[in-house]
């Protein structure tokens, strides 16, 4: 009976110090791929990481970590798609779970996947945290938001009670996004080449290019008054009539043709400017909470 107390004894002794020896040995690998990641040796960060992976009995909580750390490292090295990646094996424990799937989802906003972002906050679901919630909550209101979805925004934003300071705040910067967003999208083409049919530059002065505008109504004003001119003195068949004539036909017509398409462009221009503003929104937060 001693014998095989002592037996055990010496088992127990040896499993433990084998135990030991692999916690240490899977901190040391851990360590390293860390240390790669950092100085951006991404491939040398990869190969250790997948060797370490093939290791039996690696706890969750370092395979978390490294997907996590490896992927903070290529997204601030400017390399979205493989942090995405890395963030999304995150499993759900919640030490690194919500930062990661958050990032994640930022950056699916970020490459146009405004619905895989969508469905990425949905699947994180709601937490006992209410700041947390309120943060998701929050995110998605963004998101549809980014979709132009104005009916989906609108139901979030007036049916949550956002009672974080800092949502609170940008929800109130969202909703004037919102605003501007909609205005943006009401200008008509057609409109802003009648408009300048009537009267030369008005057409821009509606999508909002004083200047230009004015420019358009002097330039034509010009030309107009001196084609006028030489037809009372000269006659409509002289050359110099007929040049100016010209003129001011080509600058009335460029002058139309440049306001219908001027709306398209500051379309385009201040969609692209209101869509970095409301990024730049649903960034802030994420990148607060969890710093």
């Amino acid at each position: 009976m001693k014998s095989r107390i002592i037996i055990f004894l010496l088992f127990c002794i040896n499993f433990y110090g084998f135990t030991q020896n692999q916690e240490k040995s899977f901190f040391n690998d851990f360590n390293f791929i860390i240390h790669l990641s950092k100085n951006k040796l991404f491939k040398e960060a990869e190969f250790e990481r997948e060797k370490l992976f093939k290791q039996q009995g690696i706890a969750t909580l370092y395979k978390d970590s490294i997907n996590f750390f490896l992927g903070q490292a290529y997204y601030n090295d400017n390399k979205p798609e493989p942090a995405r990646i890395h963030f999304m094996e995150v499993s759900d424990q919640p030490f690194f779970y919500y930062k990661a799937h958050y990032l994640a989802g930022i950056i699916d906003a970020e490459k146009d996947r405004v619905d895989s972002s969508i469905a990425n906050f949905y699947n994180i679901g709601l937490s006992t945290s209410s700041d947390l919630n309120e943060l998701r909550t929050f995110e998605l209101a963004g998101m549809y938001l980014l979709k132009k979805n104005y009916t989906a925004f609108d139901s979030i934003v007036q049916s949550a009670k956002f009672t974080n300071q800092l949502i609170r705040s940008e929800v109130d910067k969202l909703n004037f996004f919102s605003v501007i967003d909609k205005k943006i999208k009401r200008k008509s083409a057609f409109v802003a080449g009648a408009l300048s049919t009537i009267l030369p530059g008005l057409g821009k002065v509606y999508v909002g290019n004083n200047a230009q505008g004015l420019a358009s109504f002097l330039t034509c004003g010009l030309m107009g008054t001196i084609a006028a001119e030489n037809f009372i003195h000269l006659g409509i068949k002289h050359p110099q009539t007929i040049f100016f004539a010209g003129m001011f036909t080509l600058f009335y017509i460029g002058n139309i043709w440049g306001s219908a398409v001027s709306v398209q462009v500051v379309k385009i221009e201040k969609q692209f400017e209101n869509k970095h503003n409301i990024l730049v929104g649903i960034k802030l937060p994420v990148s607060k909470f969890f710093n």
